[in-house]
């Protein structure tokens, strides 16, 4: 089994990486090695195309074990290192805490008053503490049960962790129905934005990107009233999964009237008192934060007004929301269509809102987007700055560096595509032709 050409290229792949991560856990604190990271990440991410293009080419797919296999060990060797490119998990702690101890969440930004009884060590490394949680309830459930067990960000990270693995086997199971190679996993498993974002920084956007992969999942084996219920709780975990819903609203048939509503209820329910400084929050963030914007950041150039930009982004995602709900496009398509326009026209892009788009490259990988999850990462120039002097500052030459490749590969593959279908439809004409 080892003589095989792809698998050998795959394995070589997966010693380089391993080797690689566990360089970047030797680099410590990540913000203050940030060009030591990046370009470690450069190495790591050429040793993923390669493997990515060895499993996409190859006749003879390569056995899924030994690349899920080198997934747990990739996650496995970042679980320890410190969460320094992003402190998003602290508050994950800080939610669960309270929760626990019978706080409402949503009542209270972290930095109020009346919460000074439950600062701890953890608390000093909460970002925004005159902000609520902009989380969802599923969210604050899934961090008390993990905070229940320990009061650490490694609990954090086990929980979104297994959501990781969850979403592999997922994947798995699609690859299966759509008779692509299990192979195809490695384009989800092994890419290293996935290991940084979850296994080192413990983002718990993998959580809901589960629930909304389940939906589909759901709805695929035609069970609607179950992919109804997983799309609400993916809503109710994270509100970005509200953007994948006119991919699947159509197909999830007459029930989904009543279980859509009752499932928020129930999610919302418990957290009914303070729903409104929650969504006060929520919607201070989506309104005031900006950062790593690439169409937005021209659409405000040509309209020198952040309101407009934001009027004519929604405009946007609308005209393809309703394309797509009105069209026959299969789900996992019209999802990654979504979730693909959403990421370019949103006004705030970190790295980990690539997981969202991720798993649809198993499917579709396409090139453009597969570059785009490695050049993302560029973003975190910011943090070089930023921990030497405190001040955030983005350089309009990195946002060229990320932006300009992946627009030009993306404009790129549409063409050959456009001129390959045109190629192929006289053939189809001539032969309809000689049949007639």
């Amino acid at each position: 089994m080892i003589s095989s050409p792809p698998l050998k290229q795959i394995l070589l792949s997966g010693l380089v990486m391993e080797t690689l991560f566990l360089g970047v856990t030797g680099l410590g604190e990540l913000n203050r090695a940030i060009p030591l990271f990046l370009l470690l990440y450069s190495v790591i991410f050429a040793a993923y195309l390669w493997s990515a293009r060895a499993v996409l080419s190859a006749d003879k797919p390569p056995s899924a074990v030994w690349i899920v296999g080198f997934a747990l060990l990739f996650r496995a060797t970042l679980f320890f290192s410190a969460p320094s490119l992003s402190d998003d998990v602290y508050r994950y702690v800080w939610d669960g805490a309270l929760l626990n101890h019978g706080v409402n969440p949503y009542q209270y930004a972290p930095g109020a008053p009346e919460l000074s009884a439950y600062r701890d060590t953890l608390y000093e490394r909460i970002n925004h503490k005159d902000i609520g949680t902009p989380y969802g309830p599923i969210m604050m459930l899934a961090s008390a049960t993990a905070e229940q067990f320990a009061h650490s960000i490694h609990a954090m990270k086990i929980l979104f962790l297994v959501f990781d693995g969850l979403v592999i086997l997922l994947l798995l199971r699609l690859l299966d129905m759509a008779g692509k190679p299990r192979s195809h996993v490695l384009l989800y498993a092994w890419n290293p934005l996935a290991v940084v974002e979850i296994a080192g920084s413990g983002h718990n956007d993998i959580l809901a990107v589960f629930l909304m992969l389940a939906s589909l999942y759901l709805l695929l084996s035609e069970r609607a009233r179950a992919a109804s219920f997983a799309a609400m709780s993916a809503v109710a975990a994270k509100y970005f999964a509200l953007l994948f819903l006119p991919a699947v609203w159509k197909r999830l048939g007459p029930s989904k009237w009543f279980i859509a509503p009752l499932g928020l209820a129930l999610f919302f329910g418990p957290f009914y008192s303070h729903l409104d400084q929650h969504f006060a929050s929520v919607f201070k963030v989506g309104a005031a934060w900006r950062f790593n914007d690439g169409t937005f950041a021209f659409l405000n150039f040509i309209t020198g007004s952040p309101d407009i930009s934001k009027a004519i982004a929604a405009a946007i995602f609308a005209a393809v929301a309703v394309t797509i709900y009105r069209g026959n496009m299969p789900p996992l398509k019209g999802a990654m269509w979504l979730i693909g326009s959403a990421l370019l026209l949103t006004s705030t892009l970190y790295p980990w809102y690539l997981l969202w788009l991720l798993p649809f490259l198993c499917f579709y990988p396409q090139r453009a987007w597969i570059l785009f999850t490695g050049l993302v990462m560029l973003s975190y120039h910011v943090l070089i700055r930023y921990a030497a002097e405190g001040v955030w500052e983005e350089s309009p030459w990195v946002r060229l560096v990320i932006y300009v490749p992946f627009f030009a590969l993306l404009l790129t593959d549409m063409w050959r595509d456009y001129r390959a279908r045109n190629a192929t439809a006289p053939a189809a004409v001539n032969r309809e032709g000689s049949v007639l």
